[in-house]
């Protein structure tokens, strides 16, 4: 009769840890990869997109609106083709898309610095401190694991759950050239080097007439609980093409 006490009890206290489990498996969720980046939120999935300077571009008539675009990618992800979304932003807001650069009245010219998960060497506080071609490292928010505390079985039924609702962040660093024709302006660009100890060289590249240019960094955000990077791609990269379209007058 003893033994069955205790037997009794044991099951008791497994149903009682085993219970937060079976009430809130059916909460962890991932994005869809038929999702679509809509405002800042797609479905379960919360996005931002952050830049580290504002630029203005001088507006044009509807005729004038042809752009040249230039997709590059020199992160260690492979397959992204971010081209196509884009150009497809861009028509969405009126422009023609030319791979002539005479025809053209507007270049957007990008580089895919990274794609990825947010780590303590990808951030997003980092990319932006780094701005245009600088480095990503910095502090990281926005990320933790979900615990439920209170109690020795408490704490053991938390970390049961929190293991299984992490909060995923992934981001998508990109470093964009944005350039308008404009008659009388004359761009010039410098890049100073380190040449052994105490010394610099500096080298001036030549002028640009009758383009301003203009330079920056962009970093989109895709959070939610146990996302992948199959569903937060396509999200990052959309999120980030209509930032970029939206640049344009």
């Amino acid at each position: 009769m003893h033994f069955t006490n205790r037997k009794s009890k044991f099951i008791t206290l497994a149903l009682f840890l085993l219970l937060p489990v079976i009430v809130f498996s059916g909460c962890a969720t991932t994005a869809g990869p038929g999702t679509s980046a809509s405002g800042l939120s797609s479905g379960n999935v919360a996005l931002s997109t952050k830049m580290s300077s504002s630029i203005f571009l001088q507006p044009v008539s509807p005729q004038d609106k042809t752009v040249y675009v230039s997709t590059r990618n020199t992160s260690t992800a492979t397959g992204l083709n971010f081209r196509n979304e884009l150009i497809s932003s861009l028509i969405s807001e009126g422009y023609r898309v030319t791979n002539n650069p005479q025809e053209a009245n507007f270049m957007v010219m990008s580089n895919i610095r990274y794609i990825g998960v947010e780590s303590n060497n990808y951030t997003v506080a980092g990319a932006l401190a780094g701005g245009f071609g600088g480095a990503f490292v910095g502090s990281r928010y926005n990320s933790g694991t979900s615990m439920v505390a209170g109690g020795a079985i408490g704490a053991l039924a938390g970390g049961i759950i929190g293991s299984m609702f992490q909060n995923k962040n992934y981001i998508m660093i990109v470093d964009i050239q944005l350039e308008q024709r404009q008659a009388g302006t004359y761009t010039t660009s410098s890049t100073n080097a380190s040449q052994g100890t105490a010394s610099n060289i500096t080298t001036y590249n030549a002028g640009v007439k009758n383009w301003a240019i203009f330079r920056d960094r962009i970093v989109s955000q895709a959070s939610a609980m146990n996302l992948v990077f199959a569903s937060a791609e396509p999200l990052l990269k959309q999120q980030m093409a209509h930032s970029i379209a939206n640049l344009l007058p």
